[in-house]
């Protein structure tokens, strides 16, 4: 009940939002990407056959951009496509032939269809709808927005959590094992997600970078001062989340954000934030400095299980079970004690997956590493040119890294609402990016989107040879 209580909130707070910003409420497929955003805010709870509230929101976020989309008509080209087809293709096939060799009964089975495949094959729809919206500027500019919006109200949420406290601790999970929190904090921030606090640190090492370079590209002191808030209450609820590895990568992240930009003074600023924060919270800077980390034996569990079931691994989201089955064999280990599943989106898909599954997740993060990286090259053109608006686009290109190499030490593409807020800011943002022909127009342009643009002037010899950037101004007509 919990959960669909959050999840019809999120409908109702996406339709609000749609309908009294004149901006959205222009444009109809908003409301769909505003609710495939918001799918991150149900708390994860599963109805059946691996389902819950979040992915049902998503499917229905998918279904109000399918007219929009079929609309528009075939896809043109997507950039990296070739490669992204191939990794979700490896790892859909390995997860299916484990989902019939692991399962014992035909009930078993679709079970494990769902988890595995079944699940991948919706982000791949969404994929292709998302990036069927038009124009893209429409999509990046909703997209950004909703994702930095939810970050801060995940955050808020959070502090409210853990300084105030909610019924039943909700919104906190409690401190456990051998660490020095336990008995020391109230517990661990975890926002409505109701799942570890490691996925709220990497919804939050999307969100940040984004919610950042907003912040750096705002023209409107206001305007200015409300993104440095929401990035503000992101940072206090990431470092109360405990987790050390999202918070290592967002603070290098934004660091890296900061300097792209070449803004020295919210570097420095950044910085002294940060030490009060650690200051404020003696917790944290004793989690950081005496807390031994267990990844170790993780990461030597789950290549066990894989070198043990090479060809079809155990099954889609079943190696934290099968292997708390049979603790001396795979739990045990010289680092310590692996209490959990492999902790590494590569690993886990080995072990869950198999050869297949491996190759394609390894497949995935090289081609979505490749396309953060051309995002940020072009943004930095436009950063180094000082043309306004660029720290958006870096803010996006700095994010979809950030969030891989936090996929190294979490689990991350298994569960709908990390995955979810990934494929929505490769799909909404990175990808129509990279596939923008000639001179768009400005991100975050004051103007309604459901005005038309004007056409563009012919470029000339020396234009064409290098096209225009997606942010450069258009320049002004001579005068007679």
């Amino acid at each position: 009940m919990t959960a669909l209580a959050f999840g019809a909130a999120s409908v109702l707070t996406a339709v609000l939002v749609w309908r009294r910003v004149p901006r959205l409420r222009a444009w109809p497929p908003a409301l769909g990407l505003l609710v495939a955003v918001f799918t991150v805010v149900p708390p994860h709870q599963t109805i059946a056959a691996g389902v819950g509230v979040d992915d049902l929101l998503f499917l229905l976020g998918l279904a109000l951009l399918v007219p929009s989309a079929w609309r528009h008509g075939p896809l043109g080209r997507v950039p990296y496509g070739r490669g992204l087809v191939l990794g979700a293709g490896l790892l859909a096939a390995g997860a299916t032939v484990s989902a019939f060799v692991n399962a014992d009964a035909l009930p078993d089975t679709v079970d494990l269809l769902f988890r595995g495949p079944g699940r991948l094959l919706l982000y791949v729809a969404m994929v292709l709808v998302v990036l069927a919206q038009s124009p893209p500027e429409r999509t990046r500019w909703v997209v950004a927005r909703a994702l930095a919006g939810v970050g801060a109200f995940e955050s808020a949420f959070s502090v409210v959590a853990y300084f105030v406290g909610l019924p039943g601790g909700f919104g906190l999970q409690p401190a456990e094992g051998n660490t020095s929190l336990v008995g020391e904090i109230p517990g661990r921030v975890t926002g409505t997600l109701d799942l570890s606090p490691n996925f709220l640190g990497a919804l939050l090492v999307l969100s940040i970078p984004v919610a950042l370079g907003i912040a750096l590209d705002a023209s409107e002191r206001r305007t200015r001062l409300w993104w440095s808030a929401a990035v503000l209450v992101q940072m206090v609820a990431l470092v109360l989340t405990y987790t050390r590895s999202s918070l290592a990568v967002t603070v290098l992240a934004a660091a890296a954000l900061v300097a792209l930009r070449g803004r020295l003074r919210w570097l420095v600023g950044g910085a002294a934030v940060l030490v009060g924060v650690l200051v404020l919270v003696p917790p944290a800077f004793e989690r950081i400095a005496h807390d031994r980390t267990d990844r170790m034996a993780l990461y030597t569990s789950g290549l066990r299980v894989f070198l043990h079931y090479p060809l079809a691994g155990v099954g889609p989201g079943e190696q934290a079970a099968f292997t708390a089955a049979d603790p001396a064999t795979y739990r045990t280990t010289t680092f310590g004690v692996a209490g959990n599943n492999a902790h590494n989106t590569v690993l886990l898909a080995g072990a869950e997956n198999g050869i297949l599954g491996l190759l394609g997740a390894l497949v995935l993060n090289v081609v979505l590493a490749a396309v953060a990286v051309a995002v940020i090259r072009r943004a930095r053109k436009l950063s180094a040119a000082g043309r306004p608006a660029a720290g958006e686009p870096l803010g996006i290109g700095v994010a979809v890294l950030a969030f891989l190499f936090q996929g190294m030490a979490n689990n991350l593409f298994t569960v709908t609402l990390t995955a979810s807020a990934l494929v929505m800011l490769v799909a909404g943002c990175a990808l129509p990016w990279l596939a923008a022909d000639g001179p768009p127009r400005q991100v975050g342009a004051e103007e309604s989107p459901g005005v038309e643009p004007e056409p563009e002037p012919e470029l000339d010899a020396e234009s064409e040879s290098e096209p225009q950037s997606e942010l450069e101004p258009q320049a002004e007509p001579e005068a007679r």
